[in-house]
């Protein structure tokens, strides 16, 4: 995949540290290089470019040959990154990506987070902070005054948003005398790996509000004798990481309503609180993912009315298009999923991707509640029990046949495993699967039975060549920005 900007620094890039005016006179030059969390992220998948399709929906190149037949969830995600990058008011919302398990949350956005990373690194995405700030801080943020900031504006079109954090105030203050020209800026790369730029959290029992938000030093402060001075706080807390770039809530309506609660201040004011210090500003794209289960849940309680008010809803449905669907087995196959001499019959994958796709269908969710006489969710939302059964939203996904997939190899006598071969293990493990009641496995068992039977010579004489790999990315692993 090409992009429209170099990754190669240029000289000014790649000094240690450049002073404010020399910051000022690339950002002038280049007025991405101040641009917001969310800016950042809608300019580099939008600088890969689009592909219109024939169903009228558009394509993000930026995905193509990673994600498949989910062009209109991310048309949704790319408008929501659009609105907020021109500063209305849904830059103020949480962007949540709500699916069933493996429906590509995660996916998604790690390409966004690998795809970010890539970009900081070009010079079109460049990305400064103050040195040696644990926050990333924005340099434009030296300037306080808001007469400067609206020169900056008017001259040149760079807005300034948002205020200095703690450790750099106390910097500007104490170290620099007040004096701008002491103020020194150095290059920032994101990267997950290192927590710059993108942060994490995933609910567990031992959560501490420290994840979020950093905590004291207390050894330091033996140095600095003072509890409230910066130097002896570590802001190393996931809000603290995520400036400038990501901040993830992995199943976050699991979490606390404490560490919920955050998220109000955070989504509407872009400010958390630190002990001790004053409201923080942080620039991040807040972007949390969850299961439809917690979610109808959290939406019984009255008490999550603020927080639901604050959400931007993605649904993330299963894939329901087998042609769609077994281009992410082919993918998996070049990519990661593979055994020495091994290989799988494009028939396989064809079948497997039919009946994947079939058991999310409605229908059969509809039959399994009907005849297991299963109560629904109390605390559903739906107003009838039809819309609780949509396409898409049951069913297996496809972490279960790239389990098929991987057994099916390991177990195979033959350089190829055969149609008849995959068969026989999808069915032995839709057996063992403990999740399902009687009822169900002998419904998915007589769906596989009925595919398998009505198809099979089909599948046999399929080849290589009937695959329609004009939609899968060689480049899956490489850099975005190649």
């Amino acid at each position: 995949m090409s992009s429209n900007y170099s990754s190669k620094s240029t000289n000014s890039y790649s000094k240690s540290a450049i002073s404010l005016e020399e910051y000022k006179s690339i950002a002038i030059k280049n007025p991405s290089i101040s641009q917001t969390a969310t800016q950042r992220i809608y300019k580099m998948i939008s600088s890969h470019g689009t592909t219109k399709l024939p169903n009228g929906e558009i394509e993000y190149n930026f995905f193509k040959g990673r994600i498949f037949g989910s062009e209109r969830q991310i048309e949704r995600i790319m408008s929501y990154f659009k609105g907020a990058s021109l500063g209305l008011d849904i830059k103020k919302r949480v962007l949540l990506l709500l699916g069933p398990p493996g429906g590509g949350k995660s996916l998604f956005l790690s390409y966004i987070k690998k795809g970010l990373a890539d970009y900081s690194r070009t010079s079109e995405g460049a990305l400064y902070r103050i040195k040696g700030c644990p926050i990333n801080e924005e340099p434009f943020h030296l300037y306080e005054d808001e007469d400067t900031r609206k020169r900056m504006w008017e001259s040149h079109q760079i807005k300034i948003e948002g205020k200095l954090c703690p450790f750099c105030k106390h910097k500007y203050e104490n170290e620099w005398g007040g004096n701008l020209i002491n103020a020194e800026i150095e290059r920032v790369y994101i990267d997950e790996e290192t927590r710059t730029g993108i942060g994490t959290f995933a609910p567990s029992e031992n959560n501490n509000m420290s994840e979020l938000y950093g905590s004291t030093n207390l050894r330091k402060i033996e140095d600095y004798g003072n509890e409230g001075d910066p130097r002896s706080y570590d802001f190393n807390g996931e809000l603290h990481k995520a400036n400038r770039g990501i901040m993830e809530f992995i199943e976050v309506l699991k979490a606390d309503p404490s560490f919920l609660h955050i998220l109000l201040t955070l989504a509407e004011e872009q400010q958390f609180k630190t002990p001790r210090f004053p409201l923080q500003y942080v620039d991040e794209a807040l972007i949390a993912h969850t299961n439809e289960g917690e979610f109808l849940r959290f939406i019984q309680n009255r008490e999550n009315e603020a927080i639901i008010d604050r959400l931007f809803i993605i649904h993330m449905p299963y894939n329901l298009v087998p042609s769609n669907e077994e281009l992410i087995y082919h993918s998996a196959l070049k990519s990661k999923l593979s055994v020495q001499g091994i290989s799988i019959h494009p028939g396989a994958i064809r079948f497997a991707s039919e009946f994947v796709c079939y058991s999310r269908k409605s229908e059969i969710h509809k039959s399994i509640h009907k005849a297991s006489n299963d109560s629904l969710d109390p605390t559903k939302s739906f107003e009838s029990n039809e819309e609780y059964f949509r396409d898409g939203m049951q069913g297996f996904s496809p972490r279960f046949i790239l389990n098929a997939l991987a057994i099916s190899m390991v177990d195979s006598s033959e350089a190829v495993v055969s149609v008849d071969s995959f068969y026989q293990t999808m069915r032995q493990l839709i057996f063992d699967y403990p999740v399902l009641n009687n009822f169900s496995r002998e419904l998915y068992l007589k769906v596989l039975d009925t595919i398998y039977s009505k198809k099979k010579d089909l599948f046999d004489r399929m080849t290589i060549e009937d695959v329609d790999f004009s939609k899968l990315d060689t480049k899956t692993t490489g850099n975005f920005f190649n």
